[in-house]
């Protein structure tokens, strides 16, 4: 028996250091992941969160405050409002992603030892940047307070009721829009379904094309249909029909089963779905159309897909990554989808808040459609026809 073990084994090891391919994998991908996840969380905490104020008190107390979240690494200050409905309209355009709000008489009630409150709004849609932003702010909070209680008590002669009410002159209340809760599901179920959807779609059209000369059936459909554009949509159109019924089951679940809020307008999501989709299945036509078996297909879709959730700034946020990990996230269709349909499902998103990544989306299906066009037609045509790409 242990012969034969010993037998097996030393096979398996030498089959293993000849087979370049093989050996890549089980050395590189570990390797490559590795890289592509340290990298990614390269700068360990999430800094420069987009920060808004509003003001109402404008006193010298006031804008100490406002100094004070300033000064902090955890916010860049890059807007300022005069009332709450610019507040808001920057909230729900993405423009902010926590807000500061400072009451009127704000410097008044703590002067006379009534104490007073400062309010900080934060998007709950994302869970990371919610929880980083109350704990900061809480921070700041608490050593101005410490603060202003070192100088009013310097002064002296108080009452202790007084002095009581200015043991926390500056209190701290948080509101946490589009998710209140901050429920986990709400932040990350929506993007896993996403994901899930992606890796399935990827995976089985990407060995839609070679299938069809490992197969041997190539010659029968070329005999049956000259078109290559036909060929190619005709590929695609079954698996974006079936993945289409899927992410709708799927959504229907999420929002009935798991309590998740729809919020948004649904032939938009319809859109931003069929568009992302669109876009993964030309790529995984694109990549069967380029490779020369199905397991080197399978190899570069799933290669493609499996980091694609993280880099695509739905967890971890684009503020927080170095720049390589953002241009790769940039270059994932996920990063165009995801995000879009929490902030439908959430936070009422409408056509022009998410038209831009519609038109990425748009660009990218274009090319990699266009591509593997190309790549059918010059790789399993060649010049056997004089078809054109007709449309």
């Amino acid at each position: 028996m242990f012969k034969q073990i010993a037998y097996v084994w030393k096979r398996e090891w030498r089959y293993i250091f000849r087979n370049r391919r093989l050996l890549g994998i089980l050395l590189g991908v570990p390797l490559l992941y590795c890289t592509l996840f340290g990298i990614l969380y390269y700068e360990n905490t999430v800094n420069q969160i987009p920060l808004g104020v509003l003001d109402l008190d404008n006193s010298s107390l006031s804008r100490a405050v406002i100094r004070a979240f300033q000064d902090s690494d955890r916010f860049r200050h890059v807007m300022s409002f005069t009332d709450q409905k610019e507040l808001e309209q920057a909230m729900h355009e993405g423009k902010i992603m926590v807000a500061l709000f400072i009451p009127p008489n704000f410097s008044k009630e703590v002067k006379t030892g009534k104490g007073s409150k400062v309010t900080l709004i934060t998007n709950g849609t994302n869970l990371i940047i919610a929880n980083t932003s109350l704990t900061a702010a809480s921070e700041i909070v608490q050593t101005l307070s410490g603060a202003t209680l070192v100088r009013y008590l310097e002064k002296g002669g108080m009452l202790p009721e007084m002095a009581l009410r200015l043991a926390q002159p500056i209190s701290f209340q948080v509101r946490v829009w589009y998710n209140p809760t901050l429920n986990y599901s709400n932040f990350l179920l929506l993007g896993l379904i996403a994901t899930i959807t992606q890796q399935v779609a990827l995976l089985y059209v990407a060995i839609a094309i070679v299938r069809e000369k490992e197969l041997g059936t190539l010659a029968e459909l070329k005999a049956h249909c000259s078109s290559v554009f036909a060929i190619t949509l005709g590929k695609i159109l079954p698996y974006f029909v079936f993945n289409l019924v899927t992410l709708n089951l799927l959504f229907a679940e999420a929002v009935f089963l798991f309590r998740i809020p729809f919020r948004g307008s649904y032939p938009l999501l319809l859109l931003l779905t069929a568009c992302f989709l669109a876009c993964i299945l030309s790529f995984g036509v694109m990549v069967s159309a380029l490779c020369r078996n199905e397991l080197e297909a399978t190899q570069i879709a799933m290669l493609f897909a499996v980091p694609s959730f993280l880099f695509s700034g739905f967890t971890w946020p684009f503020m927080a990554m170095p720049l390589p990990a953002k241009i790769l996230g940039h270059l994932m269709p996920l990063t165009y989808y995801a995000e879009n349909v929490r902030k439908i499902f959430l936070m009422n998103a409408g056509l022009t808040d998410i038209a831009k990544d519609l038109g990425i989306l748009t660009l990218m299906t274009l090319f990699c459609f266009g591509t593997a066009l190309v790549v059918v037609k010059r790789k399993y045509f060649g010049a056997e026809t004089e078809d054109t790409l007709e449309m």
